[in-house]
């Protein structure tokens, strides 16, 4: 059984795609240029008082990939369960061209995502705070509540139609997994990052970053609005992207595997990495520092207690 239903949903995001494209802030999976490279996003919900929050991150997936532009990366080709920056998986990141990563003013320019590191131990990046968002969340100051929940995600196709691999990045700490037709049904969330551009400050090009908010009356705009992007991928994703300000989440790579919708999708997850929404609005990536084993130290030190063993026999 094919993926018609992959097939219906790129017809249906290029024909929106189509409609409001011009002066498109986030690149997504329909923009021409991306290279199947769409941009990454934070958004920012306030369930009780109705309101939500997106910006542009200025980076693409492919600067969080091993492979670049190809269609290969992470697809159904690959095994395992977790990425890490060791073994088969560990091609460069980063980028050029329509895969570079995009800077922006405002709230400061995107950090540079060094090839090679986005798994490597202790690697980090900040992205400053914007105004808009303690501005919009919190005008009597004070930083952002941590009743807020917010995420991070993308969300692009790679290959050739008919046989492509539809695949997201995205926060969560919840149990991700799912099948091929949900996961490739993400995609109809791409309503909400193309009515967000053109609002706010994302009225540029897609290599000016900026941001925009929306209340409940704005339909999709809004986090959770008709076809937005809500807590689930669209109500398609069995876990929740969401965590509140001031917690981390892990991060995390869904795709579908192959054309057969009733099939495991592949679900791998960014070891030791996470993603932390701070109360002062500064967003931060960061993969953990590995400690040594406690047997390396242990060795180490029998190592230099035979040392001192020899020294002393030589001395006497």
């Amino acid at each position: 059984m094919k993926m018609k239903f992959a097939l219906k949903l790129i017809a249906a995001s290029l024909a929106l795609a189509a409609a409001n494209q011009a002066g498109a802030a986030i690149a997504d999976w329909t923009t021409p240029g991306s290279s199947g490279s769409a941009e990454m996003f934070l958004a920012v919900w306030d369930s009780t008082a109705q309101t939500s929050y997106i910006r542009d991150l200025g980076v693409r997936m492919n600067d969080f990939m091993p492979a670049l532009g190809t269609g290969t990366a992470f697809d159904k080709t690959t095994t395992g369960t977790n990425l890490s920056a060791t073994g088969a998986l560990a091609a460069p990141y980063g980028g050029s061209g329509n895969n570079s990563i995009g800077f922006a003013a405002g709230f400061g320019a995107s950090p540079s995502v060094a090839a090679g590191s986005v798994l490597t131990s202790g690697y980090q990046l900040t992205f400053q705070a914007d105004p808009l968002t303690s501005s919009f969340f919190s005008p009597a100051g004070g930083g952002l509540s941590t009743s807020l929940q917010w995420m991070v995600g993308a969300f692009d196709s790679v290959g050739a139609i008919g046989n492509q691999t539809l695949r997201g990045l995205t926060t969560s700490n919840g149990v991700v997994a799912g099948l091929n037709a949900p996961v490739a049904n993400f995609g109809t969330t791409n309503g909400y990052i193309q009515l967000n551009n053109g609002l706010g400050t994302m009225t540029g090009p897609v290599n000016t970053n900026g941001s925009a908010t929306a209340v409940l009356a704005d339909g999709t705009p809004y986090f959770t609005g008709p076809n937005a992007q809500g807590p689930n991928w669209g109500s398609y994703a069995s876990f929740s992207t969401l965590a509140n300000v001031g917690s981390s989440q892990k991060f995390w790579y869904i795709a579908t595997s192959d054309t057969t919708p009733a099939d495991a999708a592949t679900v791998k997850g960014f070891t030791n990495a996470t993603w932390k929404l701070n109360t002062d609005g500064t967003l931060v990536y960061q993969v953990a520092a590995v400690p040594v084993p406690a047997a390396a130290w242990l060795f180490a030190s029998g190592m230099l207690g035979l040392v001192g063993v020899a020294r002393r026999r030589l001395q006497s």
